[in-house]
């Protein structure tokens, strides 16, 4: 009996010591909650299942893409105030407010209607020269003179252009009535025509007005008189560059050969000399005078370009061309109306001419040459020296 109540005792014990071990949890077993620490993970799966991990998350980032470079964006030009340039004239109509005057165009008329009224007016005006016609311009103007002294406004005082890129001045007939031309005090007001030649069909035509003793840069008002009227100076311009050929006296350029200076291309086309150039002079007007004695004229037709990238207008005539040859003499101009087309024009840049002048040299003389150089120009950029023996 003794041993079997001692048995049960230690079986009673161990039971006991078994529950309480259960209730207070094993400090070497981890709870079922808790993730396995790094260890145990690199135990069961080692290391080569961690990187294997870590290849598979940065194959799955996103790789970054190519960012495309910024488009360059080319600047764009300041717009000329409205009526200060050819690219923004003031509209047809417009009321144009203009240093000591106030302007406006009150109506046009060209080609057939035009030369109607300017033959009513005379009929001894001259119809216009082939491949041109005539244009009518009313104008109102405003003296706006703040002094006490008369100011005279008229023709003189505006030009046209167009897409020909010529600047054309009033006048040369006898204008209809009535024709602007006055003299006013201020706050005094003037109405009338003033008559030009332009080329025949040509577009984007304008008015200039330019008062004729006002030399401030900015004097000029363009206004449009075709509706949309606007022009620029093109940018092929600017890729021309002066060449060296004919600014050597002793070599200078070969007849027909085009000369680039720094502001104009030029062309000798056509010349004649002694009395086929005398009988040009006498067709081109019958009161020009015969050479002087010894010295005998030469004709000289050329083409000019106005390769300038300033927007502003130049004149090119005969006085910017005289002869010379092997007496070395640089001879002047004579006297002469030149034949038509006379060498006499006001170019915008890109505009081109041809025409006509008259110089003269010795009797006889060889080795001619014409210089070309530009008034008013203190340096040796424009100057060229070309043949005058084709």
């Amino acid at each position: 009996m003794q041993r079997v109540a001692k048995s049960r005792l230690l079986f009673v014990i161990a039971v006991i010591a078994a529950l309480l071990s259960l209730a207070c949890g094993g400090s070497g077993t981890a709870s079922p909650t808790e993730p396995p620490a790094a260890e145990q993970v690199q135990e069961e799966g080692g290391a080569e299942t961690l990187g294997k991990d870590q290849e598979e998350a940065t194959e799955e980032a996103p790789q970054p893409t190519d960012t495309p470079e910024p488009t360059e964006v080319p600047p764009t030009s300041t717009p000329q105030p409205l009526g200060m340039s050819r690219s923004n004239p003031y509209p047809l109509s417009a009321v144009v407010s203009a240093p000591n005057w106030e302007i406006q165009v009150l109506e046009s008329v060209r080609g057939d209607a035009a030369w109607e009224a300017i033959q009513a007016a005379n009929q001894f005006n001259d119809p216009v020269a082939e491949g041109m016609e005539y244009l009518l311009v009313r104008v109102r103007a405003k003296c706006l003179y703040e002094d006490s002294d008369e100011h005279m406004i008229g023709g003189t005082d505006f030009r046209v252009t167009g897409d020909r890129l010529i600047q054309y001045s009033a006048g040369g007939v006898v204008t209809p009535e009535p024709a602007l031309d006055a003299q006013l005090y201020k706050d005094g007001v003037a109405e009338g025509w003033v008559v030009f030649a332009v080329g025949k069909g040509e577009g984007n035509l304008m008015l200039i007005f330019d008062e004729l003793m006002n030399f401030d840069d900015d004097r000029r008002r363009f206004i449009a008189l075709d509706e949309g009227a606007a022009l620029s100076v093109s940018p092929d311009l600017a890729a021309i560059s002066p060449t060296d050929l004919g600014k050597d006296r002793g070599s200078p350029a070969p007849f027909g050969e085009t000369v680039i200076t720094e502001d104009w291309k030029v062309t000798f086309l056509e010349m004649s000399r002694g009395d086929d150039a005398w009988i040009m002079a006498q067709e081109a007007n019958s009161y020009n005078d015969p050479p002087e004695e010894g010295m005998e004229y030469v004709a000289l037709k050329l083409l000019t370009e106005y390769i300038s990238t300033v927007d502003s207008p130049a004149q090119v005539d005969g006085a910017y061309l005289s002869a010379s040859g092997s007496a070395n003499v640089l001879y002047d101009n004579p006297s002469v109306v030149d034949p038509d087309p006379a060498l006499d024009v006001t170019l915008f840049p890109g505009g081109k001419f041809e025409g006509w002048v008259v110089l003269q040299v010795a009797k006889g003389e060889t080795g001619l040459f014409a210089v070309f150089e530009p008034w008013f120009s203190f340096s040796d950029a424009n100057k060229r020296f070309m043949s005058l023996e084709p």
